[in-house]
C-alpha cells in the first residue's frame, strides 16, 4: 500500500507539473488546499465531521480522479508522512530548479511549524 501511495502522490506532482510546484508549496504553507479537476488535495479541517468525507482532526488527502488514472483513489497521510514524502519531491524538484532552493526551504520550514510535525 506505502508503494502505491507514494506513487500516486508522485503522481499527483507529475499531473500538476513543474510549473504549478511551488505554488503547491505556498498552498501547504497556508494550510490551504489547491488543485485541478482532476487531482486535488486538502487538510483536515476543510470537512466538518457530520460530512461524508471527514477524515479525522488531522492529516492531508489527495484525490486523483478519472480520467487522469483509472479508477478514482483517495489519499490520506497523517502530518509526519507527508511531510516525509514531500521532502523527497522538493529534492526532485531542487534537482532541476536549483535556483529555488532557497523559497523552498522557506515553504518547508512553513510547513514543518503550521502542522507541528518533529523529523525523526
Amino acid at each position: 500500500m506505502k508503494d502505491k501511495e507514494r506513487e500516486l502522490i508522485r503522481y499527483f506532482y507529475h499531473h500538476m507539473g513543474d510549473s504549478k510546484f511551488l505554488r503547491i508549496l505556498e498552498s501547504y504553507a497556508n494550510g490551504e488546499g489547491y488543485g485541478t479537476e482532476y487531482a486535488r488535495f486538502v487538510f483536515a479541517d476543510y470537512y466538518e465531521e457530520w460530512e461524508e468525507d471527514y477524515f479525522g482532526k488531522e492529516g492531508i488527502a489527495y484525490y486523483i480522479d478519472r480520467p487522469a488514472v483509472e479508477e478514482d483513489e483517495e489519499i490520506i497521510l497523517d502530518y509526519s508522512t507527508f511531510f516525509r514524502y514531500l521532502k523527497e519531491d522538493c529534492a526532485r524538484y531542487l534537482e532541476k530548479y536549483p535556483q529555488d532552493k532557497s523559497e523552498v526551504e522557506a515553504h518547508l520550514e512553513r510547513i514543518k511549524e503550521r502542522f507541528s510535525i518533529q523529523e525523526a
